[in-house]
């Protein structure tokens, strides 16, 4: 019970009241409108978490552009669908006052879709992707300036800067990174957009939460997480080298993560037979919090624990490993998860089965949904 306890208590994030440590990490539910418009359906599923009186919840990955999207019905944000964004943080926010809302925003890079343009920041066998050239990344900074104007127009607390999991940002992260243009080779080149992001976001908007999600290791030759190009053995020193630069170009926050879904699964997603890799989450956790006591960090991967990851999650906390913690597929699983668990009622939570439903479905481009606990096909 003291572990649960940890999870209730109080928190601040650049001067905003956190009102307990849970963290609904994004989970795409391709459930958008024409030209990536918030629908009643994207409305109505960030209620249910509002409901669920998380401490931050994360908005599902936004596209910055219209270019390279990874979903054909997932968010994008521009003047057009800028009234639909209002609408939504006001329906969140009537929904409940203290839980604050943060705009994952994304450019898909090479998981964009075969329906979209693949682009990739460096050469490599996959030849099914274009090389950007200097000019297109830095219209792409261009771009995800004005995303973060126009998430600020639209009232939301903070953004998260996609760079995990094989996206464009995260790819740019990585050793195997080495264009000479001014966006590769050494930190500073493969942290430029996000350095870029930071500083003006830092000046533009100060009220604005910033943050990024990172993978430590990805688990590939010359990935986030090794020393070189043709390096496989995790050293996190390189990366640790990213997360510094960010944190003094304005960030607040990292939100650690692991691996490439598309690639490595079981990095990113533990499984519950195998404990390793989300004793690995923790070992990350642990390690930014030591390097970087004045970032707040965030967990990952507590969904993989099922019925035990509060419990973990709670200990972590206690240990001072982490500050707030991340629940993805369990939030799809039970969004009223945190407010069952603080109202004395955990053993009434629905706990993700972990039978990869929800990811079956994204990956088929389908509209997203707990195929255990809402299985739309039985309405």
């Amino acid at each position: 019970m003291d572990n649960y306890n940890e999870l209730k208590k109080n928190y601040t994030i650049h001067g905003r009241a956190v009102s307990n440590r849970f963290f609904a990490q994004a989970m795409e539910i391709n459930r958008a409108g024409d030209g990536g418009s918030v629908s009643d359906a994207i409305v109505e599923r960030y209620r249910q978490l509002a409901r669920g009186s998380w401490g931050i919840v994360s908005l599902e990955a936004v596209s910055v552009t219209p270019e390279s999207l990874a979903r054909p019905n997932g968010l994008m944000i521009d003047e057009k669908n800028l009234d639909g964004f209002k609408r939504l943080v006001d329906a969140f926010h009537k929904e409940n006052e203290s839980s604050l809302l943060i705009f994952q925003l994304t450019h898909s890079g090479r998981q964009s879709g075969s329906f979209s343009r693949r682009v990739k920041m460096y050469e490599d066998e996959d030849d099914s992707c274009q090389v950007l050239t200097t000019d297109e990344l830095s219209r792409i900074t261009d771009e995800f300036h004005h995303a973060v104007r126009l998430a600020a127009m639209a009232g939301a607390d903070g953004v998260d800067i996609k760079a995990c999991h094989g996206y464009l940002l995260g790819e740019m992260l990585r050793p195997a990174n080495t264009r000479e243009d001014g966006y590769g080779n050494d930190a500073m080149g493969r942290t430029r957009i996000l350095r870029e992001i930071f500083q003006k976001a830092s000046r533009d908007f100060p009220q604005l939460i910033l943050g990024s999600r990172i993978s430590l290791y990805e688990g590939i030759r010359g990935g986030c997480g090794t020393d070189g190009v043709d390096e496989l053995i995790e050293n996190t020193d390189d990366i640790m080298d990213s997360i510094a630069l960010c944190k003094e170009a304005g960030a607040h926050y990292i939100n650690v993560s692991a691996g490439i879904p598309a690639v490595t699964p079981h990095v990113t997603r533990p499984v519950k037979s195998n404990s390793f890799f989300l004793n690995y989450h923790f070992r990350y956790q642990k390690l930014v919090k030591e390097q970087f006591p004045g970032l707040t960090v965030i967990g990952s991967a507590y969904s993989s624990a099922r019925e035990e990851g509060p419990m973990l999650a709670g200990e972590n906390l206690g240990k001072n490993y982490v500050d707030l913690v991340g629940f993805g597929r369990q939030n799809l699983a039970d969004p009223l998860t945190p407010r069952k668990i603080m109202d004395g009622n955990a053993d009434q939570v629905n706990y993700c089965t972990l039978c990869g439903g929800c990811s079956r479905l994204l990956k088929k481009h389908d509209p997203v949904h707990c195929i255990v606990y809402d299985n739309e096909d039985k309405k």
